[in-house]
């Protein structure tokens, strides 16, 4: 055990808890539920967020463990409104149970994408959003370098939110020296796709050589079901990535993820994507051909590949600026109109 009571099985008897792997499971499946939620929940809402997942639980058996995870810090109460999550909580979500995580990016992505309501033709509804954080004496630095991959084209569409001290982006409450950043997600082009009827399938992230100001072929990736974090997330703090390279030279190596349609939809995914780009939302570098391989990665049989460009490419270029950054990838959902084009976004910071 590490720090925390609860986490032991068997008996705790300095705590009078007898805990056992089923018990933790429950404690750890509330947790997720208040992890979701943008406001504190009661016990009747906790279980019927439970319920909608398929686990049955009591508000009695639900009130017992808020009283354990109270006393432990992961939760806290919030008056006669219910309880939220702490931070102490969301790092011991992180970091239980990796087996069971796996598939959890995949999850997530499919959770938001059913819940994004954007409308393209007019321009509004909610997208997905990553979220990043840096420190508020680097941002002037940070502003410089993000202004050079939106204006290259490597970003995901045309804008983005900039948020001082103090301020909330979906769950985070920005800390008192520091900016956030929300950037358009790549996971909205599925949002988009699907609510033009086409499916997407996400197969993987990666990164892309480019060569030339051109796409050549993936040269890391990472399956979605095959890990706890975002794909990009992995690259981007283990310095694979050459973003502002590409941006200067045209040579290098960029974030994107691969997904695939089927085959009679590819050439309205070729039209949206035009309409998407125009909107300022972006995304779709590439749209293969039905039956062949795009970026030398082969799709199955009456499929089309596509290749999108990484969301948190801005941020990626930043970090190898020398300016560390905290990015959570799909962080939530939020109005397309909330985002600023980053000409303006950025011009109080240059």
């Amino acid at each position: 055990m590490v720090g925390l009571g609860w986490r032991e099985i068997g008996q705790t008897e300095e705590r009078g808890i007898s805990m056992d792997e089923r018990s933790r499971r429950k404690i750890l499946d509330i947790l997720r539920v208040l992890d979701e939620s943008d406001r504190p929940l009661g016990g009747n809402r906790v279980a019927q967020a439970l319920a909608l997942a398929g686990t049955e639980m009591s508000q009695r058996t639900i009130r017992y463990y808020l009283g354990i995870t109270d006393r432990e810090g992961l939760t806290a109460r919030e008056g006669r409104r219910g309880r939220q999550l702490t931070e102490r909580g969301r790092q011991e979500l992180e970091n239980a149970y990796v087996v069971d995580k796996l598939g959890f990016v995949a999850a997530r992505v499919d959770a938001l994408i059913y819940r994004m309501n954007f409308r393209l033709r007019q321009g509004k509804g909610e997208v997905v959003v990553n979220i990043s954080t840096l420190e508020a004496d680097r941002v002037r630095q940070a502003a410089a370098v993000l202004k050079e991959v939106f204006d290259a084209g490597l970003s995901m569409g045309q804008r983005l939110l900039l948020a001082g001290p103090g301020a909330r982006l979906g769950r985070l409450v920005v800390g008192p020296r520091e900016y956030g950043i929300a950037t358009i997600c790549s996971m909205s082009v599925n949002g988009v796709l699907l609510s033009e009827g086409i499916p997407t399938t996400n197969r993987f992230g990666g990164l892309v050589q480019f060569l030339g100001g051109k796409p050549v072929r993936f040269t890391q990736i990472i399956n979605y079901d095959s890990t706890t974090l975002d794909p990009l997330e992995i690259f981007i703090k283990g310095q694979m990535t050459a973003v502002r390279a590409a941006v200067t030279t045209g040579d290098g190596v960029v974030g994107a993820s691969f997904r695939e349609i089927p085959a009679p939809a590819a050439g309205l995914a070729r039209r949206l994507s035009a309409r998407m780009a125009k909107a300022g939302l972006g995304g779709i570098i590439l749209v293969g051909r039905p039956d062949q391989p795009l970026l030398e990665i082969p799709v199955a049989p009456a499929r089309v590949g596509l290749v999108v460009v990484g969301g948190l490419n801005p941020l990626a270029a930043v970090e190898e600026s020398g300016v560390p950054t905290k990015n959570r990838a799909m962080g939530t959902l939020m109005p397309f109109e909330e985002l600023h084009p980053h000409q303006e976004a950025l011009a109080e910071f240059l």
